[in-house]
């Protein structure tokens, strides 16, 4: 039996199809020319084939490829008085795969393309391992997951206020400067400290959400827009001023969200703000491990300029300074106080020595010998 590109149950891109020899031909005559998937071209088959007997594996499987419905050529409209085909017989996919075997086996025409991806896609569905169920890191789950929030230098807090030196620096105001990049770095982890993917917690990815809180008043309620009394402005700003997404879906185990905090402390009634991240599902926000807030900072307009600071670092300069000469005439002092029981000492021996030389009796006075005269005498 010959093999044809067109013949026995491969379709053409016209959908026709075309014996594959004179002894089929009155077979293909009475046999309705379709456009179907695999399983319908596998229900045209010979049905003096046999087919082989399904293996365990389609039994259990018992996936069924879905078959369109026959339809005639594109040349040839049937009327509208003539009933329609029935369409073929769904089949297990392991059945429609053997039967192809058998029908190019014995030298018939192999599937087309669009034909076999699809075989093939149904195939590799049914051996495919499904996921596991995601577990959600609900309130009442045990998933040993939390969000903390990370260090990020100085991005934030941009400055410790420490109230010209009247604060220590853990009583220090943190202050965040509108003209500034913010960010905020959050870490998924475990409880041994093991950074923990986003995935692992929601399907797809942990979606977070930035918001940001007033501090007195109902902190639950987070700001908007509108708060802010320059309405082009509203509360952030991203890079390059264009604009911020407060929202960020983490595959993997950390983000940091930078931006530029627009609204002034000042635009509320001089009260501090803080920045919280959470969830965006409502029911992984109820998860108190799910959900930080930062440290209560002041928003202002700009930072100090340099004379300001230069003017601070002088000041401290100076007080550095008179430290260090008090310091110094306290160790004179003390040297001083050390030395002086030595010196006092040293008077004492001095005024014993001159009472006893007063008080001895003056050497005798010295003798003077006429010197001998020589008398010479005359030859």
């Amino acid at each position: 039996m010959s093999a044809n590109t067109a013949s026995g149950t491969g379709v053409a891109n016209t959908g026709a199809v075309v014996p594959a020899d004179t002894d089929e031909a009155a077979e293909a005559a009475d046999r309705p020319t379709t456009n179907e998937s695999a399983t319908a071209l596998v229900a045209l088959v010979n049905a003096s084939s046999p087919t082989p007997p399904p293996e365990p594996s389609a039994v259990i499987a018992g996936t069924l490829v879905s078959s369109l419905q026959m339809q005639p050529p594109p040349d040839e409209a049937p009327p509208d008085e003539a009933p329609l085909p029935p369409g073929p017989a769904r089949l297990p996919v392991d059945q429609a795969a053997w039967a192809w075997i058998d029908h190019v086996e014995k030298g018939n025409a192999v599937p087309d393309g669009p034909t076999f991806v699809e075989l093939m896609r149904a195939l590799v569905n049914t051996r495919v391992r499904p996921p596991p169920p995601v577990t959600m890191a609900s309130l009442a789950s045990p998933l040993d997951v939390r969000l903390k929030l990370e260090d990020s230098g100085k991005k934030f807090p941009h400055m410790l206020d420490t109230q010209n030196g009247r604060l220590t620096e853990d009583d220090a105001i943190w202050t965040q400067c509108k003209t500034k990049m913010t960010h905020v770095r959050v870490r998924l982890v475990d409880s041994k400290g093991r950074p923990v993917k986003g995935t692992d917690v929601q399907e797809g990815g942990l979606a977070l959400c930035l918001t940001l809180h007033k501090v007195v008043g109902d902190a639950s309620e987070p700001l908007n827009d509108g708060s802010n009394p320059r309405a082009t402005e509203g509360l952030f700003r991203g890079r390059a001023s264009g604009h911020f997404e407060h929202t960020a879906t983490v595959m993997e185990s950390w983000h940091e969200f930078r931006f530029q905090v627009m609204l002034l402390s000042s635009d509320i009634a001089g009260a501090r703000m803080f920045v919280k991240v959470a969830p965006k599902d409502p029911q992984l926000a109820l998860n108190p491990n799910l959900a930080i807030q930062s440290h209560s900072f002041i928003s202002r307009a700009r930072m100090p300029d340099e004379t300001y600071q230069n003017r601070q670092r002088q000041t401290a300069a100076d007080a550095t300074q008179l430290l260090d000469i008090a310091w110094t005439m306290a160790h004179r002092r003390a040297a001083a106080a050390a030395a002086a029981p030595a010196d006092a000492e040293d008077d004492t021996e001095s005024e014993s020595r001159a009472a006893s030389r007063a008080a001895s009796p003056p050497p005798p006075p010295k003798r003077h010998c006429p010197s001998p005269v020589v008398e010479h005498q005359e030859a």
